[in-house]
């Protein structure tokens, strides 16, 4: 059987079919000071349409020096709120005229090779969204001049630009939100313990119920999961711990913690505990699952990063720029005043 290659259409074949030079043809596709008259542009637009030419988008991107490429670093396929990040990430890069190139990383472990990938790529700047980096591969990063940014994360000691919600401040209110309803046996349900959005949240939950009056909040260690909150629940109630308010560090651990209640235990939220989440993506039936969440502001978050990211990727600073952002508590039904 014949071996049969199809050969992509180039820029010299336009060039030579419309009788103009291969510069001609660029300067039709490329941004360029030097004009082509409308009849030319006609005329390769027409050609290159009836080849089936389409232009390099990589080499036209390194012709203008910017490859237009925005690298993505994802670890948590299965978090609601770094999915919602990610699609809003790559609509709003697409609207900006950017691409946008998604690594996914098992462990920060990985993050290195994928950085060095990222960076053959020459990609135009870097979103790390749930890894932890350290100074080497920010200084790497520095060096070939490409912006990144931690979404949702602080990395303590490193120089790099954060957007973040202000997770300690929350921690903060939902201890407030329970204690000032008369809630006194207070749960924390965490997720990754080395993370510091986790960090933060029980941090401020913590030492906020202290400075109340809670000497004692019991923490039980979970990764952010459905299946965590679930055998949180499970662990506590088999413990027999008493309690009569509870934190999730996210609102799937939340939604494990309220199922194992309601369909393993003869107890309910919120006549016998009550349940708070974190994050405040609205995935879930709100109708099944009526948890009352601290919401953060997610898209103004990644609003301000595309924003600040396209700036440093023509004006390019060693300084990094720090923006913090608040939440807000939604009200869903699963806390009871016990005033």
């Amino acid at each position: 059987m014949e071996n049969i290659s199809v050969k992509r259409v180039s820029s010299k074949d336009v060039a030579d079919a419309a009788g103009v030079s291969q510069s001609t043809v660029s300067r039709v596709y490329n941004e360029s000071n030097i004009p082509v008259s409308e009849d030319k542009r006609k005329k390769v637009l027409e050609v290159a349409e009836w080849l089936g030419y389409r232009p390099s988008l990589i080499a036209r991107s390194l012709n203008q020096q910017s490859t237009k490429i925005i690298g993505i670093v994802v670890r948590h396929f299965n978090s609601a709120v770094y999915m919602e990040a990610l699609k809003l990430f790559i609509r709003k890069f697409q609207n900006n005229g950017y691409t946008t190139m998604v690594f996914n990383i098992k462990g920060d472990s990985d993050i290195e090779n994928n950085l060095k990938t990222a960076l053959e790529y020459q990609v135009a700047g870097l979103i790390i969204t749930s890894a932890t980096l350290s100074s080497p591969l920010v200084e790497g990063c520095l060096r070939y001049n490409t912006p990144v940014f931690l979404f949702n994360r602080v990395s303590d000691g490193v120089k790099v630009n954060t957007v973040c919600h202000d997770n300690l401040e929350g921690g903060k209110r939902i201890a407030d939100y329970l204690v000032n309803r008369g809630h006194r046996s207070l749960v924390y349900v965490s997720g990754e313990k080395l993370s510091s959005t986790n960090r933060d949240r029980q941090e401020g939950f913590i030492s906020r119920s202290k400075a109340l009056g809670i000497e004692d909040v019991i923490v039980v260690e979970g990764d952010y999961t459905y299946q965590s909150g679930f055998k949180a629940a499970e662990r506590l109630i088999s413990e027999k711990v008493h309690m009569d308010g509870v934190l999730c560090a996210s609102d799937y651990m939340a939604m494990g913690f309220y199922d194992y209640i309601r369909t393993r235990t003869s107890l309910s939220v919120p006549a016998d505990i009550s349940l708070i989440g974190f994050d405040g993506i609205s995935l879930f039936n709100e109708d099944m699952y009526p948890i009352t969440t601290y919401q953060q502001p997610i898209e103004r978050m990644v609003e301000k990063t595309v924003e600040i990211l396209i700036y440093k990727t023509t004006h390019f600073s060693h300084e990094p720029v720090h923006y913090v952002y608040s939440g807000e508590l939604i009200e869903r039904g699963s806390v009871r005043n016990l005033i």
